[in-house]
């Protein structure tokens, strides 16, 4: 896979892309920082989903039954997971060890981007340390496959527009991609880069042999 992903940045090289080396030394923290912000924001955010004025509303007799129904029936698993994961590093007595610290690691790690885009005007990088899985595949382990989000959170942590386009396949036909990460407003580049990408491969249009 890492060969496939150096493949198509010497193709963009080729294209006439001038590569330059950046170091983004905080990003090893961005994926422990993501899974303490993103849920705190969708407990936040979903709090409001009572089943009275937003969201799914349930058949129930009382008050606090409409309450619970509704958010058992209109939150999957993966959602409530979070809704608890958020609820719990907002509570008092966490709020300072979880959330305010690491709203100040999202800071530094947006402070690395700045610097590296003073040098360069996209990032590439892989877009994941594996191929797809099967749908069913990690329900059971929710770790994995957060896991599997370590390339892609940095960028989303730091508010900047990014791209997955794919760059090849494995040994067993799925898809691997490459990612591409812009300045802050600049999708237009961020675009044509992929684009320019896109145009010289034919990737895009086919179908993995493992779902045929």
């Amino acid at each position: 896979m890492t060969s496939s992903v150096r493949q198509a940045i010497a193709d963009l090289e080729a294209a006439g892309a001038k590569l330059q080396p950046i170091s983004l030394p905080h990003t090893a923290a961005a994926l422990a920082c993501y899974y303490v912000l993103a849920p705190a924001e969708a407990s936040s955010n979903l709090a409001r989903y009572d089943g009275v004025r937003f969201g799914h509303r349930a058949k129930a007799e009382r008050l606090d039954e409409v309450y619970v129904r509704s958010r058992t029936e209109g939150f999957g698993e993966e959602v409530k997971r979070r809704i608890m994961l958020g609820t719990y590093v907002l509570s008092a007595g966490y709020y300072d060890a979880y959330y305010r610290k690491a709203q100040k690691v999202r800071r530094v790690v947006r402070r690395d981007f700045d610097e590296a885009f003073r040098k360069v005007d996209l990032i590439a990088a892989p877009t994941s340390p594996c191929t797809a899985w099967r749908l069913d595949e990690r329900q059971d382990d929710p770790l994995s496959a957060w896991l599997a989000d370590v390339y892609t959170v940095p960028a989303s942590l730091a508010g900047l527009p990014a791209i997955s386009v794919p760059c090849g396949f494995d040994g067993a036909g799925l898809p691997i991609g490459l990612q591409l990460i812009g300045r802050p407003f600049d999708e237009e580049t961020l675009l044509r880069a992929a684009h320019t990408y896109e145009q010289s491969h034919d990737w895009c249009r086919r179908v993995p042999e493992a779902i045929r």
